[in-house]
């Protein structure tokens, strides 16, 4: 079975197509300073139906995980800034089986899922981004098990800081956007086809504050999925503050003569704070 059967991506995708769609109104410019810090913490809970034939196997995942970021040098274009992993929370019932992990405990070695978690505790990525968040140049050290398909299956997905996106912590806000604006981002990424709906909805202070609902479909040759969400976002620093998104998605794929199919609905709510 490919890794996307066992991958949350699509929970995801919503959210950072929000950071990534370039909006026609004048966009404010980021204005971090030197040492500026910010703590991102993402809760996933997912339930999930893995069905192999005539076989059906539970898998439940309630994970969270904590990133710092900090702004470590300013350019005449922009801006450097250094991600990293502080703390990993997981739990995944599956087979019968349950396993529990987290950093402020030592890993337990005969447990590829756990090692795997382990290897991306203080591991830190070198961004440089433009004054809009847009991602210029990315310093990002070889994994060793980050890209096996046991992680994703525990319930995360790793960031994937690509030159030419926006960076997930700040949006693509402008000062154009009014309650009831509404505007559709279609988006292809390989076989996949993405189309999502942003409404900016009231905000108790708007002056301080924007709200942003999103509706999104993903379509893909194997795999579906829907997803509804909410952004609340800084106008000070176009920071995302709150996000929480839902997503159901259903995968199948027919392998030696065996039909896959694999269903997933996924809760993922982010806060980040800034620390200075």
């Amino acid at each position: 079975m490919k890794t996307h059967l066992f991958n949350i991506k699509t929970a995801l995708m919503a959210l950072l197509l929000f950071t990534a769609c370039v909006s026609k109104a004048q966009r404010r410019e980021l204005t971090f300073k030197q040492g500026d810090e910010y703590n991102k913490t993402t809760y996933i809970s997912a339930a999930s139906i893995l069905q192999r034939g005539k076989q059906t196997f539970n898998i439940n995942t309630t994970s969270s995980i904590s990133k710092t970021y900090k702004v470590t040098g300013i350019t005449r274009s922009g801006f450097v800034l250094t991600v990293t992993t502080s703390h990993i929370n997981d739990t995944m019932d599956a087979f019968g089986k349950k396993m529990e992990y987290s950093s402020d405990r030592p890993a337990d070695t005969s447990s590829y899922i756990q090692m795997a978690l382990q290897s991306l505790i203080g591991k830190s990525v070198t961004l440089s981004i433009d004054k809009n968040g847009i991602i210029t140049d990315v310093n990002d050290p070889d994994e060793r098990y980050a890209t096996d398909t046991l992680l994703l299956f525990a319930g995360f997905k790793q960031d994937q800081f690509i030159t030419g996106t926006r960076l997930n912590l700040v949006a693509d806000n402008s000062e154009a956007l009014k309650t009831g604006a509404s505007w559709v981002s279609d988006i292809s990424s390989g076989n996949e086809r993405i189309n999502t709906t942003y409404t900016v909805s009231q905000s108790t202070q708007p002056d301080k504050y924007t709200n942003l609902m999103l509706t999104s479909t993903s379509s893909a040759p194997e795999q579906n999925s829907n997803t509804n969400g909410v952004l609340v976002v800084d106008n000070a620093s176009d920071v995302i503050l709150v996000s929480s998104v839902k997503t159901a998605t259903l995968s199948y794929k027919f392998v030696n003569d065996v039909t896959y199919s694999f269903g997933r609905r996924t809760e993922v709510v982010e806060n980040c704070i800034k620390m200075n």
